[in-house]
Parts: structure tokens; C-alpha cells; sequence
């Protein structure tokens, strides 16, 4: 596991310490039947760190501890659900379940990991192709030709956006969109940049302060380079001088947020922003350079569920509770304001719909490799 110097979100050791059991729990089994042609060790043990965060993160909101830790047969009213939004190989999903959390994963395409799973975690994985609601509204489409939703989760869902590669700045507002009156909570592991149509796209270096696990960014400079982010373009091979000057700055943090990665990071976290997340950065341990994670609305539900505990109501809150919220009508005229702003790029929203759909379509066919899935 990479070094992380900053753990203001999740104390380090408390990662380091459940993703070493998970290790040793899972690990062995999962490279012993591992089937997809990518190499097993990495990437499960990047996500088993995952899982390990995400564990110690509802630990953190919600109060809920693994199954292993407790003989308490009313734990699954503490915790509302996930959805991992691009579930890949299931990993993170399969340790979640077996961990004892409810739950469910989506992808564009089904993988051959799936099968060695547990029947019952197999039922629980589903090839679903995501459109964005506002994409939906405006696309002159009738049949998509696969399974599809729009991210409407049941309210308090926790949603894990895992390298979700076009859905990664779609995440806060598709957790807004589920429950504009109450905004579901989010981890968003940034990966590669794509702009809200889905097409590449390199967004411009942040011009506003950012916070990595409560730090100023321009005051975080303690972490060596492995533990920031991916490099930025390198010169051309035989430049040395160029590369250490690129590598020299990528040190920096201008440049750390600089890179194509640090700046779809923060435009992640700055679209979180705008729709009213609290929105924190952290740095997993994992071996990619690609290691920061954006959660979004930790403190608030943090505090909601703490509200309900001492008030006696553990479960989490019915549909009903969230319908009625003065705030709803401003927040979805915000994201359509956003929305038609980002894809005004690409020639308007109904272009962004069209390709988006497109491109979703080929990867549910296999036609594409990448994401929605990682």
C-alpha cells in the first residue's frame, strides 16, 4: 500500500488495518479463480483497499460495523444500501456483500469474474447500461437496445462511482437527481477525464483553492509524487531535462492539480459543489497514482443518522420523508443549468444525449473497451 501522509477523512490506520484482514480473508481465493485477462494481484488488492475505506467510511456516517463484528441481528436497519455505478470485475461489490452490506452492482457489460461468485452475489451484479435522466428527456430514442437506468436510487443509497471513467462528473448530479431533496452521498474515484457527453476531455487546471483531507492544496506538498496523481504528459523520449522539469513540477501544487487527472478531480469536486455537497478530497492507498478519492455529503448524513440515534429511529427514512422540500425546484433547475453549460462543448444538450447514448450502446455491446465499468 502507497504512503498517505493526510488522513483527515478516515484515520490511515483504520483503512490500513481492515484492508489487511480483508487480505487475508480474500486475496488467495480471489487470485485462485481469478478469470478476467487483466493481472489479479493488482487489481484486487487496489480493491480491497477500497472496500476497506468504504468500510471504515459507513463505520464513520452511519454507525454500522461489519458483520463479523457484531451478533446484532437488526445491523442491516443501519445501513440505507449501495450501488456501485461501474462495478467492473465485482470485487469491491462481492466483499461488500459477504462483509454484510447491502447492496448492488452495474455495469455496461457483464464480466467472467462474475461467475465465481456466490450465487447469491451473482444476483446482485447486473449488466445496465446508465443515461442520464436529463439525456433521457431530451433523446429522440425509443429503444436503447439494453437494460437501462437513470440513477434513480432509492432515497439515502450510498453511490460508489469506482474509476467510473463518463460517469465520474456525472456522479454528484446523479446523486442529486435521485433525491434532490436530499442528495445522496457518494465516493467518486476519479480515473480517466471525459466530459459530460462522454467523450475524452482534458478540463482546465483548477483557478480555485482545493482541499485534500482538509488541507489547502497549495500547502499539501509533503506527499512524495507516487502518492498524488498520474503524470502529466511526458516530453519526448531523450528530453531528460524536460522530463525531470515536468516531474520536478508535478511535485508542486500547481502542478499536482495541474494534470489531467488533478483537474477532472476538481472539476468533480467543484460540480459537487455547485449542486450543495460539502465535498471533501483523500488519498487512498492504493498502487495507481490515480488515488484521490471526492466523497460528497459524509458530514451531513454523518450527522443525520447521529440525530436519529438519539432519538431512538435507526432505520433510514422513508420515500415520504424526503418528497416534500421547498429546495427541490431551485436544485433541479441548477442541474439543468449545469448540464446544458457543460454540453454546450459538445454543440447542446441533445448532441451530448446522442452521443452519450451511442457510446453507451457499443460498450453494452462490447464494441467499446473502458467504462461505464473500470
Amino acid at each position: 500500500m502507497a504512503a498517505c501522509s493526510n488522513d483527515n477523512v478516515i484515520p490511515r490506520h483504520l483503512t490500513e488495518h481492515t484492508y489487511a484482514r480483508l487480505k487475508d480473508q480474500y486475496a488467495q481465493n480471489l487470485y485462485d479463480k481469478w478469470l478476467d485477462k487483466t493481472e489479479p494481484a493488482k487489481h484486487v488488492l487496489d480493491d480491497l483497499v477500497v472496500a476497506a475505506f468504504l468500510i471504515e467510511l459507513w463505520r464513520d456516517i452511519y454507525g454500522v460495523v461489519p458483520a463479523s463484528e457484531t451478533t446484532d441481528v437488526t445491523r442491516d436497519s443501519l445501513f440505507p444500501g449501495f450501488v456501485d455505478i461501474a462495478c467492473g470485475n465485482g470485487v469491491v461489490v462481492y466483499v461488500l456483500l459477504m462483509e454484510g452490506y447491502s447492496g448492488y452492482g452495474l455495469d455496461a457489460h457483464r464480466r467472467e469474474t462474475w461467475t465465481v461468485f456466490p450465487e447469491s452475489v451473482q444476483e446482485r451484479l447486473k449488466e445496465n447500461i446508465y443515461i442520464p435522466k436529463p439525456f433521457l428527456d431530451v433523446a429522440k430514442i425509443r429503444e436503447i437496445g439494453a437494460d437501462v437506468h437513470t440513477g434513480d436510487f432509492p432515497p439515502e443509497t450510498f453511490i460508489i462511482s469506482n474509476r467510473a471513467d463518463e460517469m465520474t462528473v456525472w456522479t454528484p448530479l446523479m446523486a442529486a437527481l435521485a433525491c434532490p431533496a436530499s442528495p445522496l452521498a457518494f465516493l467518486a474515484i476519479p480515473c480517466c477525464s471525459h466530459s459530460l457527453s462522454g467523450t475524452s476531455y482534458r478540463y482546465p487546471a483548477p483557478t480555485n483553492n482545493i482541499k485534500l483531507n482538509g488541507h489547502h492544496a497549495h500547502r499539501n506538498t509533503s506527499q512524495s509524487h507516487d502518492d498524488i496523481v498520474e503524470q502529466a504528459p511526458q516530453p519526448a523520449s531523450g528530453d531528460l531535462r524536460a522530463l525531470r522539469l515536468a516531474k520536478d513540477k508535478e511535485k508542486t501544487a500547481d502542478g499536482r492539480w495541474g494534470s489531467m487527472y488533478g483537474s477532472l478531480t476538481a472539476k468533480t469536486m467543484n460540480i459537487a459543489e455547485e449542486v450543495g455537497f460539502e465535498v471533501e478530497a483523500t488519498l487512498l492507498p492504493v498502487s495507481t497514482t490515480r488515488n484521490m478519492g471526492v466523497v460528497g455529503g459524509r458530514q451531513l448524513v454523518a450527522q443525520e443518522w447521529k440525530t436519529r440515534a438519539k432519538q431512538g429511529y435507526l432505520a433510514p427514512a422513508s420515500v415520504e420523508h424526503h418528497r416534500n422540500n421547498s429546495k427541490t425546484a431551485e436544485l433541479l433547475q441548477k442541474i439543468t443549468e449545469i448540464t446544458q453549460r457543460e454540453c454546450s462543448r459538445d454543440g447542446g444538450i441533445q448532441n451530448a444525449a446522442r452521443a452519450w447514448i451511442e457510446r453507451a450502446q457499443s460498450l453494452n455491446s462490447g464494441q467499446l473497451s473502458g467504462n461505464q465499468a473500470h
